[in-house]
């Protein structure tokens, strides 16, 4: 479905392409299909450049050949402002001040900013300047090209090189395996040291806890003597976060390969048959699967790394985990495999005042690494996917092999636990020289506070944070689901390619 509209919301008027299939990467793809086509057409060399981390593609033209370029573009329905050169062309760009391309004077810009306005059917969903392009201008000094500003690889080029085709991931960091080619210098198709060019799956572990065959397992394997907080409702009730979880996945970091969705016996009634997404029953990952049912977290995640077919290098999530805007993979790893992880505020106690396995579970990681390197960990993680290998967590186990064995032998979660991927791979990752702290914009929202109706309201009109999580600490009654529900249709209101289309 195609077609066009007024966008609301947008300060000045905008017109806006309806596509029944939107996503930031649908939109990069367009625009810059569009523009390279466009300039091919008007005969205006060009090639594609590698842009910094952060920034979107970039196509170059020389100078010469700024007049006609700006014509024929102009000939589309592009918005465009003028952009910093040099250092400064660092700065996030002022969106704000996109116009139509035609009413802009841009006859001595240097690098611009070119974008076109996208929603969905229902006008719900809005794309625009940060889903565009950049033209950047190259000026001739001797026998060179000279860029306006740093890119990935070199400031200059040869006037009278070589064009040649380069894959589509050298330019869009939304993907690690392109669909297609563009026309670049060879420069730039050199593999360089911090590029990540290595696939990335995602992990979920996922229940349903209105099952009934599900609560019969579970209530049979209830023993007594357990804490509140390791039985509690709140930790099995599914409302549907799962769905929307995967839509953030999939509209925001869609260079994920594979997605692995790690359930007892069950499936969502709503999740169809799709290449990338595949179901793992429990007693395919647990070493002895005699030990099932579990109704442990810790144990569960305990045994993710024996998920055959993943990948190397994986994202963790719990189906309260959000994507909230576009991510690329250097959020979560570097080029040379080490990970990022996150730490917050939030302290691992040092005394139990009452009888919470999360807190002894970071506790106990506590005692081990303080044993194994004499350093003591006091910070917690931040609720946010986590970067994991494969290989690490293999380490992890046979260096662990008793507390492994001790937590995945729990039912329920017990404060005997370790919790590893949450917590103790990411410090010994460090302590080891394979992972690293990162930097995430990030919130968390506990639903069952009389504040989190509005914190979502505000989330939902900034969409600043690259990450949340919604979490529901104390059972939630049918508004506050209502709420969730509401608040996750509007963030998201794309079906993932992974749901049944349910009828008109």
């Amino acid at each position: 479905m195609q077609g066009r509209l007024g966008a609301r919301d947008t300060s000045p008027p905008q017109s806006a392409l309806i596509r029944g299939e939107l996503s930031p990467l649908h939109a990069v793809r367009e625009t810059l299909d569009l523009v390279c086509r466009t300039l091919a057409e008007a005969d205006v060399p060009f090639f594609c450049v590698r842009p910094l981390a952060g920034r979107p593609p970039v196509v170059a033209v020389r100078t010469v050949y700024r007049a006609r370029a700006l014509a024929a573009l102009a000939r589309h329905a592009f918005y465009a402002a003028r952009l910093p050169t040099g250092r400064s062309g660092m700065r996030r760009p002022d969106f704000e001040r996109l116009r139509p391309l035609r009413k802009t004077d841009l006859a001595h810009a240097r690098v611009i900013r070119l974008a076109q306005f996208f929603t969905n059917p229902a006008r719900t969903f809005t794309l625009g300047g940060e889903t565009g392009i950049d033209l950047e201008i190259w000026h001739v000094e001797d026998d060179l090209l000279v860029a306006p500003r740093p890119n990935r690889v070199c400031e200059a080029v040869p006037v009278d090189g070589p064009t040649v085709e380069g894959r589509e991931e050298l330019f869009n960091r939304l993907v690690t395996v392109g669909e297609r080619s563009y026309l670049t210098r060879p420069e730039f198709l050199c593999r360089l040291v911090d590029e990540i060019d290595f696939p990335i799956d995602a992990v979920y572990t996922w229940v349903d806890g209105a099952d009934p065959a599900w609560r019969a397992r579970r209530d049979l394997a209830l023993t007594g003597g357990l804490s509140e907080a390791a039985v509690s409702e709140a930790r099995f009730v599914s409302r549907d976060e799962l769905r929307y979880s995967l839509r953030s996945l999939v509209t925001y970091a869609p260079w994920i390969r594979k997605i692995w969705l790690v359930t007892d016996q069950q499936r969502p009634s709503w999740l169809r048959e799709n290449d990338r997404i595949q179901v793992v029953d429990h007693k395919e990952i647990f070493r002895d699967p005699g030990l099932l049912p579990v109704f442990n977290s810790h144990a569960i995640e305990a045994q993710l790394h024996r998920i055959e077919g993943l990948a190397e290098h994986f994202l963790y999530l719990n189906d309260d985990f959000f994507v909230g805007r576009p991510l690329c993979p250097e959020m979560f790893f570097e080029g040379n495999g080490i990970t990022r992880f996150f730490p917050s505020a939030a302290q691992v106690p040092f005394a139990l005042h009452e009888d919470n396995p999360v807190h002894a579970a970071g506790m106990n990681n506590r005692r081990l690494l303080e044993e194994l390197s004499g350093r003591t960990l006091t910070q917690k993680m931040k609720h946010v996917p986590y970067a994991l290998r494969r290989s690490l967590l293999f380490e992890l186990e046979d260096r662990f092999a008793e507390e492994f064995e001790e937590t995945t032998r729990s039912a329920f979660r017990r404060s005997s636990d370790i919790s590893v991927v949450s917590s103790l791979v990411h410090y010994y990752g460090y302590l080891t020289g394979r992972a690293i702290p990162g930097s995430v914009h990030y919130t968390y929202v506990d639903l069952s506070m009389r504040k989190a109706p509005a914190k979502m309201r505000r989330m939902l009109a900034a969409r600043e944070h690259d990450a949340y999580c919604l979490n529901d600490t104390a059972a939630t009654t049918p508004e506050q689901d209502a709420m969730v529900h509401k608040f996750l249709e509007a963030y998201y209101p794309m079906p993932s390619p992974f749901e049944e289309v349910t009828p008109g």
